[in-house]
């Protein structure tokens, strides 16, 4: 193992290793015992940014193929088991279980399509991202766990994640899906600029709609420094590997880089057009769709994207993605 490679396992397992005790201890206060459900799919996707583990599964899957569908589907029913012991999958909800059978179909389908390590088709990522999306989304309102940083997520979300690495950094290798967090400094310092670059131009025009507004949180700087890591880790990363990772590269090997940076971040925007956040309370009520918060995430989309093109790092982007919300929430939030 290079030193290089060394370093990007040192920074993952560090990582890894802080979440899951902290969110460990958590979880053990947590009164119901399917919280561990959620734990362990976290566990999934934190363990899968180790390279090392990376390469480890690839040569197992080489050695025995079954394992390309056998491990998805394994972490999948645990989740179905706990959301239903829980009592957060009911039985009169057939509309979620038909989100679960769609997706639980379609991502064994794309295991089950080829191997090996040659760039998928648009399409083939574009189909994958829609997936995926379902599972992050569809499933568990309420079987959510205390992340670091003061977050809650669910298994499904965690999930979700952790197949995104999986199917693409394990079975269908794609060098475009790069998920090491040893960033070196100037992949740093493209995404800190990316962020400063942002904060020049939306912050001024989100006072102007007055969206945003000058709102300090007066955090202890261990606490503040625990957030940020976790906005990049849980928020930025997951994320960016969705947006990033399969719909802008997806769309721009349908249509070219320029076309499938401008997509991906107006679908970004439009990915939370419903969301109350940033609000009055007198407005939550009054706005069904939120086209302020939409725009300037569609804004930040396109610098989250333009560092993914300049760098090839996804974790850069969720670097400059956790460093925004970091500034919004900790200065200009409602």
């Amino acid at each position: 193992m290079s030193l290089t490679e060394r370093r990007h396992d040192v920074v993952a397992l560090a990582v890894a290793t802080w979440a899951l005790l902290r969110m460990g201890v958590a979880t053990a206060r947590d009164a119901s015992p399917w919280a561990w459900a959620s734990w362990l799919a976290a566990a999934a996707f934190l363990a899968l940014l180790l390279p090392s583990l990376q390469h480890a599964l690839r040569e197992r899957v080489r050695a025995a193929p079954a394992l390309r569908a056998t491990l998805p589907a394994a972490l999948i029913a645990i989740g179905i088991v706990a959301l239903v012991g829980s009592g957060v999958i009911a039985s009169g909800r057939v509309s979620v279980w038909r989100v679960v059978a769609v997706t639980v179909v379609a991502v064994l389908a794309f295991v089950a399509a080829g191997r090996g390590e040659e760039p998928l088709g648009g399409w083939r990522l574009l189909g994958l991202a829609v997936c995926l999306g379902l599972v992050a989304g569809g499933w568990d309102r309420g079987a959510r766990i205390a992340v670091p940083g003061n977050l809650r997520l669910g298994f499904s979300f965690f999930c979700a994640a952790a197949l995104g690495i999986y199917l693409l950094g394990v079975v269908r290798v794609q060098r475009s899906f790069d998920v090491r967090l040893g960033l070196g400094a100037r992949e740093v310092a493209t995404a800190l600029g990316a962020v400063g670059a942002l904060v020049l131009i939306a912050i001024p025009l989100g006072l102007l709609v007055d969206y945003v507004v000058w709102n300090p949180k007066s955090d202890p700087p261990l606490a503040a420094l625990e957030r940020f890591v976790s906005l990049v880790v849980f928020v930025g990363l997951p994320e960016e590997l969705l947006f990033r990772g399969m719909v802008q590269e997806g769309l721009s090997r349908l249509a070219g880089s320029r076309a499938g940076l401008l997509a991906t971040s107006a679908l970004f925007g439009l990915a939370h057009i419903t969301k109350q956040t940033g609000l009055l309370p007198g407005q939550v009520n009054a706005l069904e769709l939120n086209w302020r918060y939409a725009a300037l995430a569609a804004l930040a989309g396109l610098a989250y994207g333009w560092v993914y093109q300049r760098t090839r790092r996804l974790s850069a982007a969720a670097l400059t993605h956790g460093g925004v919300d970091w500034l919004w929430s900790s200065f200009f939030l409602r």
